[in-house]
């Protein structure tokens, strides 16, 4: 009888704003829609890859895929704790699409990692420890995006909205249940190579206090649950400034959104996916249904109305 063990990551807004490289929200639609990657795992002769998915074929399909590295680095640890070096037969459902701003590689990243070593310590009794779980992952993700960061690895984890601390692990933050995100991908491409390069290497020192100030203002709101206090933080002057321009129609959309009445719209991670807030059912569906009547669309774009994502 042939084990396997299956995972799920969902999308995920790198950034959220306010918290550059420090805070990531996992997301699902509430329509049911499947935006996120999965990773099935059984035991075989030799490691092989299999994808399918809506976005398969905008990644590669064996050796640099991150699901194919990921099982390259478990089997390095299995190896150096001395442990039977396994081979995997993997199948990576890709549904996010790459260069989106969505969480694409952290998704595959943490989906791969999460299902081999749940296998192994399901059906092999070997358990890989959380610590070293997250440093493969965080080496997967930094390898794609040029910054060892948990942002979108964490949330795609844990599940809601996650603070990532430059020490210690990653901690859920309380988020408000009646918020509705609604996520548009216009089907761009912008790797977070290219977007984390449009940065200063140097910022104000005004504006770097200004970040701080909103970033501790918001996780205060966000602990006593206070949704005005959360909003008049969210605002970024880290990336967004640097970034707009290299997503097509943002500022455009971001003023009209606003004005029918958004709580905060922001870029969603690197870009060129962007996301507005809403605290109503109503209200998000008419702002997803002046995205999809007014965002040009590329192959493979979307608009999604999304709520927060918990395991």
């Amino acid at each position: 009888m042939q084990f396997s063990y299956t995972q799920f990551a969902p999308a995920s807004i790198g950034n959220f704003i306010a918290g550059f490289d420090v805070l990531g929200l996992a997301i699902a639609p509430v329509n049911g829609a499947v935006l996120g990657d999965t990773v099935s795992v059984a035991a075989d002769e030799i490691t092989r890859l299999k994808v399918s998915g809506n976005y398969a074929d905008w990644v590669p399909q064996q050796g640099s895929n991150l699901v194919f590295q990921a099982a390259r680095r478990i089997q390095g640890w299995l190896r150096q704790h001395d442990l039977p070096e396994w081979q995997f037969m993997l199948h990576l459902e890709k549904n996010l699409p790459v260069g989106s701003g969505t969480g694409s590689s952290a998704a595959s990243a943490a989906a791969a990692v999460q299902a081999i070593c749940g296998y192994l310590n399901e059906y092999q009794e070997i358990a890989v420890p959380m610590a070293d779980r997250w440093e493969i992952m965080g080496e997967l993700e930094g390898g794609v995006s040029g910054g060892n960061h948990l942002d979108n690895l964490a949330p795609a984890v844990l599940g809601g909205l996650v603070l990532c601390p430059q020490r210690g692990l990653p901690q859920q933050l309380p988020f408000f249940d009646d918020w509705y995100i609604v996520m548009a991908y216009n089907g761009q491409q912008l790797l977070t190579r290219e977007a984390r390069a449009c940065l200063p290497a140097q910022y104000p020192r005004a504006t770097t206090i200004a970040q701080l100030q909103r970033m501790a203002a918001l996780v205060d709101g966000l602990h006593r649950q206070d949704p005005q206090r959360v909003l008049d933080h969210l605002h970024d002057e880290l990336a967004e400034p640097y970034r707009a321009e290299l997503i097509e129609d943002y500022l455009q959309c971001k003023k009209a959104l606003l004005q029918q009445g958004a709580l905060a719209v922001g870029i969603s991670g690197a870009g060129p996916s962007f996301f507005a807030l809403s605290d109503s059912l109503q209200q998000a569906e008419l702002l997803a249904d002046w995205l999809r009547s007014n965002l040009h669309m590329h192959p493979g774009g979307f608009v999604h109305i999304c709520q927060s994502w918990y395991p």
